[in-house]
């Protein structure tokens, strides 16, 4: 009787180990798993960059979610593909830089992803970001120049820091 209590009281205490272990190690690969980039999909440019959305639901950020973003220069104009986690494309078009409405070179397109992933505006029902580039110019979309221009006036004057 005495040996059967002791096995039980051993499952016990190892029961009230596991516990701890697996949600820390549950917690750990939760937290792993969103901050990794995923990925790229077949289809996705090779230049593309991976800007991350706002976490959601679990811990961690679980669903990871974010878009893939390139963008490229033809015949003098600039153009840039945003592409949800998976590969589609969600918007696709010309982009000129903020300030002069002029063009970047494709040796100049280089996204900073951390940057762009700051500020987006809404072109139609998409949450677009306005792309940061790494030697410091802005592009935004050709056709939402205005509202970008707004946008990132307000951000910039003192009453909104």
């Amino acid at each position: 009787m005495k040996r059967m209590g002791l096995a039980r009281r051993i499952l016990y205490v190892l029961g009230m180990l596991a516990i701890p272990i697996l949600t820390a190690a549950w917690l750990l690969s939760t937290w792993l798993l969103a901050n990794k980039v995923p990925s790229r999909p077949k289809g996705v440019d090779h230049t593309a960059v991976f800007i991350w959305a706002p976490a959601v639901g679990f811990l961690g950020g679980l669903p990871r979610r974010g878009w893939w973003l390139a963008c490229w220069e033809v015949a003098g104009h600039d153009y840039c593909k945003l592409s949800d986690i998976n590969g589609r494309t969600e918007y696709e078009g010309e982009f000129i830089r903020y300030g002069d409405r002029g063009t970047v070179s494709n040796g100049e397109l280089q996204i900073d992803p951390l940057e762009s992933a700051e500020k987006k505006i809404w072109v139609g029902n998409i949450p677009f970001p306005l792309i940061y580039l790494k030697n410091g110019e802005i592009l935004v979309p050709a056709s939402e120049y205005d509202q970008a221009a707004r946008s990132l006036k307000e951000s910039k004057s003192p009453s909104h820091r």
